[in-house]
């Protein structure tokens, strides 16, 4: 499962390039402040339904009306008992992050604090001064 999410959303976004160690904070605050945010409660994901064919295999099914984002998910879990959340964390609280935003406008923040942060990527060196 982690590896299936590093191909298919750490490394659309960050590239399969080396990242210096001293990068890692800026990293991990973008993802923790922005990116995360931005792929929980804003972009749609397929979830499969599970269907049983006329020999009793269970076969799985991408239905139109199984594009949820990871957060209208996490929400039908918790109304059947089959999810729990951090203590003092609440599902309206959640919805309420999720609504202060547009899908538009989560996106496009997260664009635009990718290349920020790029851009702390490629700032030339000080120490290196072209002789």
């Amino acid at each position: 499962m982690a590896e299936s999410k590093n191909a298919s959303v750490v490394r659309k976004h960050m590239g399969y390039s080396h990242i210096p160690q001293k990068y890692a904070k800026p990293i991990n605050a973008f993802y923790e402040n922005v990116f995360n945010p931005w792929l929980n409660m804003h972009r749609p994901c397929l979830f499969a339904s599970e269907q049983v064919d006329p020999k009793g295999k269970v076969v799985k099914r991408y239905l139109p009306r199984d594009v949820k984002t990871p957060l209208e998910r996490l929400t039908e879990l918790h109304e059947h008992g089959l999810a729990t959340l951090k203590e003092g964390q609440t599902i309206a609280q959640l919805q309420q992050q999720a609504r202060a935003k547009t899908d538009l406008q989560a996106a496009q923040e997260m664009q635009h604090a990718k290349a920020q942060l790029f851009a702390l990527f490629n700032k030339p060196d000080s120490k290196r001064k072209a002789a």
